[in-house]
């Protein structure tokens, strides 16, 4: 006699969230579907009805999903169902800092723009993904804000059809709002220095950013660089980490100099540079910017530019540049040779002596 059944089964996330997703077994063949319904852990009295209200709608899809099965009705179509607003905050739950701010401000501006709080991701078409485009150009965002917002969009969309929940990506070919293209703003090799010889109110803060301009990494993966990803080969000290950004796994061989900033090796899940909150990072940069003399707007993000821009100017070809940023794409290490372009230095150093400056 056939086996047939499913069980609602839960797992807690990273943020303490529960979410809900069903185990399915049929003739001993057993599967999951993730039903993107969470519960939360607030015991106050609005939450504890929410929740109440998601499991009654979770036990509603398991008896349906039995009914099907014993029909043998259940498919693919039925499988893909996701309510949109439970699928993007599942994805939001799966990142960590800035990243998951970012994917949290997305679903609150989906919620503005969408008012059917039963949509599925099934229900995205062309018209609705431009109208949501429409929808935050309207709210007097910044080019590149937009930009990013669209972005993240796209990912999530792309997330769902590789997870089956949408049979084509209806979005696909659709442009949405592109980047502008801005003012990089990086140190000369003089400015570092100072900045090298000018004190720091945070002695960490000084230590990672002076790192990034001597490997080129991001801000957040020096923040989540650990002891165990530090590793000594063929007398260089290499880096062995997955981007935060692209997810990629990188081998970045640094200089001694860059080294020396790490300090003494402690455990291997302790971190290299235990930097205090973003905000408290971007004013002592300002704050320790100011005091050594320098007149640009720094960020974090600056050393990571220093060093790419520096790198070129010492000669190095932009695919070894490339490679150590971890870009996956040359034309993003591009916009650095085109901020410095010696070839046109070159050429307007050319130019003859034409104005008489006795007149």
């Amino acid at each position: 006699m056939s086996k047939q059944s499913v069980s609602l089964r839960r797992r807690k996330m990273p943020s303490g969230n529960v979410s809900l997703y069903l185990c399915i077994n049929q003739n001993g063949v057993r599967s999951y579907e993730y039903l993107h319904l969470y519960l939360h852990p607030d015991s106050g009295r609005k939450v504890k009805e929410e929740n109440r209200q998601t499991l009654a709608l979770a036990e509603a899809i398991r008896a349906k999903r039995l009914v099907e099965i014993r029909n043998g009705e259940y498919g693919f179509r039925e499988r893909s169902a996701a309510p949109l607003f439970g699928y993007f905050q599942r994805i939001a739950d799966s990142k960590n800092g800035s990243t998951r701010r970012r994917y949290n401000a997305l679903l609150a501006l989906l919620k503005g723009y969408e008012r059917r709080t039963s949509m599925m991701v099934s229900d995205i078409t062309p018209k609705w993904f431009l109208d949501f485009v429409a929808y935050i150009e309207a709210q007097g965002f910044a080019t590149n804000t937009r930009a990013v917002y669209v972005a993240t969009l796209r990912y999530c969309i792309n997330a769902a059809c590789r997870e089956g929940l949408l049979q084509s990506n209806p979005i696909a070919g659709v442009r949405g709002s592109g980047y502008e293209e801005t003012n990089r703003t990086y140190l000369t090799v003089d400015e570092v220095r100072r900045l090298s010889d000018t004190p720091c109110a945070d002695g960490v803060v000084k230590r990672a950013f002076l790192f990034g301009c001597l490997t080129g990494l991001r801000h957040c993966d020096i923040a989540s660089l650990t002891w165990g990803d530090i590793h000594h080969q063929g007398g260089y000290t290499r880096i062995i980490y997955r981007q935060s950004k692209t997810h990629g796994q990188e081998y970045l061989d640094i200089a001694e100099q860059a080294a020396s900033l790490m300090g003494e090796r402690r455990k291997g899940d302790e971190p290299v540079f235990p930097l205090p909150h973003e905000s408290t990072v971007r004013r002592r940069i300002f704050e320790w910017v100011e005091a050594a003399g320098i007149d640009k707007h720094v960020t974090f993000h600056a050393s990571r530019h220093t060093f790419a821009v520096m790198m070129l100017e010492l000669g190095t070809d932009i695919y070894t540049v490339s490679k150590l940023l971890g870009h996956r794409e040359l034309s993003t290490t591009q916009i650095y040779a085109k901020v410095l372009d010696k070839n046109k230095q070159a050429a307007v150093a050319k130019i003859p002596t034409i104005l008489n400056h006795d007149e």
